[in-house]
């Protein structure tokens, strides 16, 4: 029994643990609430004046005590532990389609290929007005209210009404099926050496997508030097990232990460030394929505002076969090433990002010961070990497390089234009089969001058900026995205974002700039 322990535990191992999810326990299950709170709210709900409802009362204590820890430790009532498993897992069983919301409507933009959405023939543009006779149309919708109409068990039959432009009022019923959502966008090469994957988050599957990404861009396309994107992405399992940087590390038995709690002691992950393909130069873009496993990620190349981070200063979120299972099905993530860098590192920043902590990220942007020449009001708790360079600790990963924002993206203006860019294309565009299924995107200049003219006739005023002003450069590249999108999903919309995103542009030049990579090397 002894031996088969150790074996069994010596395999469960090899899994390792994760950021937002470490175990799973269902030791609360068979524990009552007792005490003092239960006696409260006993005789609240026997005896108070007016109608509260139990569950309200629960609920309140819940979020009480929540406040009273981390912002990442949480409650989750039961349909959101389901849409956590579905995003770790990246599958979800619906009717396989991405839809938008506009003027009170729900529009398909695409179905999923190979879906049952795509089987049952549902268009860009189709306009749904009930899901099983439930309308979803009119005001106060919701958007995760319409997902739950659409999700259910898998088999079972769903009946959508549906009107086309083309075709009218249509009768669809269709069978929900399991949908994938990878993880890892399809990889794309910048030029004839440099090779570019997005990881969107650390998810049951993202090493496996990845090693099929690098394999086919170096056996396929020739890739010698990587540009890996962590920009947005929020983090996931711990395990994934460790083994995705077991790759990028020749080296047997370096230091990762490790992970030091209150009640547990001191974990290290190191790289294995089996690499199954060789990446020269690396760099690594992340902004102010990369966190997590995606701070480790960076924090292990750029201690170890494996590659250049280029970006902005990282999230800043290094807590690991616990789900414990509770009876009703929702579940409790408890923060039980803190990682660090291989130089160590702390990358969380402080919590104790949970208005600050809320704000920081507009504060950064409020005081020129963003910008190359900008203050960082990142602590100054000095580390050193590999080869003696100075690193900071105390709330998140300060790039080597810092790419300037683009500010014109958080502007009213630019909203206000980009929700116009939507309206033109579900309206005008969808709403026209053969010019949706012409080669727009082959003609960028065309589709652009089309959404001018259109924008002018629908608003009487023109679009702000002129020639190639950051705004219009900015809305240029989201109409393109947007119909990348529609007309061949994310594999097109990633082919024409490496053409246009200026940092992944600016990540390019960065690969041959050979003073920059030189430093990495300076003792």
């Amino acid at each position: 029994m002894l031996a088969l322990g150790l074996l069994l535990g010596g395999r469960m191992q090899k899994a390792g643990p994760v950021v937002e999810v470490v175990r799973f326990h269902d030791t609360l299950r068979t524990v009552a609430l007792e005490g003092s709170v239960e006696e409260m709210i006993r005789y609240i709900d026997a005896r108070y004046v007016d109608q509260i409802g139990r569950d309200s009362l629960l609920q309140g204590a819940i979020e009480s005590l929540m406040r009273r820890l981390d912002p990442h430790s949480e409650y989750l009532p039961p349909a959101e532990v389901l849409r956590l498993k579905e995003s770790r897992e990246g599958r979800f069983t619906g009717i396989g389609i991405e839809y938008t919301v506009m003027d009170d409507t729900v529009y398909v933009l695409r179905p999923i290929p190979g879906g049952p959405g795509q089987e049952a023939g549902l268009l860009p543009g189709d306009r749904l007005l009930t899901v099983d006779e439930t309308p979803v149309s009119g005001q106060g919708l919701e958007s995760l209210r319409i997902a739950d109409l659409m999700r259910g068990e898998q088999g079972s039959r769903v009946r959508l009404k549906i009107w086309r432009p083309t075709a009218g009022l249509l009768d669809v019923s269709l069978q929900r099926a399991n949908v994938e959502v990878p993880s890892v966008l399809p990889g794309a090469m910048l030029d004839e050496n440099t090779g570019y994957i997005s990881i969107r988050r650390f998810g049951t599957h993202t090493y496996r997508e990845f090693m099929q990404e690098l394999e086919r861009l170096i056996h396929d396309e020739g890739m010698q030097h990587l540009v890996l994107d962590l920009r947005g992405n929020p983090g996931g399992y711990l395990h994934e990232a460790v083994n995705i940087l077991s790759q990028l590390f020749q080296e047997r038995n370096r230091l990762l990460v490790y992970t030091v709690g209150r009640q547990q002691d001191r974990r290290e992950y190191h790289s294995t030394g089996r690499t199954f393909f060789e990446v020269g130069r690396l760099i690594v873009l992340v902004d102010e929505g990369s966190a997590s496993a995606s701070e480790i990620v960076a924090g292990a190349i750029q201690d170890w002076d494996r590659g250049l981070i280029a970006g902005r200063r990282t999230f800043g979120k290094g807590l690991v969090q616990e789900q414990y299972t509770l009876s009703h099905g929702g579940a409790l993530l408890l923060t039980i433990a803190r990682y660090f860098t291989p130089s160590g590192r702390s990358i969380q920043r402080d919590y104790s002010d949970p208005t600050r902590y809320k704000e920081e990220i507009k504060e950064r942007f409020r005081q020129g961070e963003h910008t190359p020449s900008g203050p960082s009001t990142v602590d100054t708790n000095t580390y050193f990497t590999y080869h003696g360079r100075n690193v900071f600790g105390g709330g998140g990963i300060t790039p080597d390089v810092t790419l300037t924002a683009d500010t014109v993206r958080a502007s009213a203006v630019y909203r206000e234009w980009a929700n116009r860019i939507n309206r033109f294309i579900l309206m005008e565009l969808l709403a026209n089969r053969d010019v949706l299924e012409s080669d727009l995107l082959g003609q960028p200049d065309f589709l652009w001058d089309s959404f001018q003219a259109w924008a002018f006739r629908t608003y009487g005023n023109k679009l702000p900026g002129q020639g190639k002003s950051a705004m219009t450069e900015a809305l240029r590249m989201h109409l393109l995205l947007e119909m990348a999108r529609i007309n061949g999903g994310p594999e097109e919309q990633n082919r024409i974002q490496v053409l246009y995103d200026p940092e992944i542009q600016a990540a390019l030049r960065l690969m041959s700039d050979k003073k920059a990579f030189a430093a990495l090397q300076r003792q």
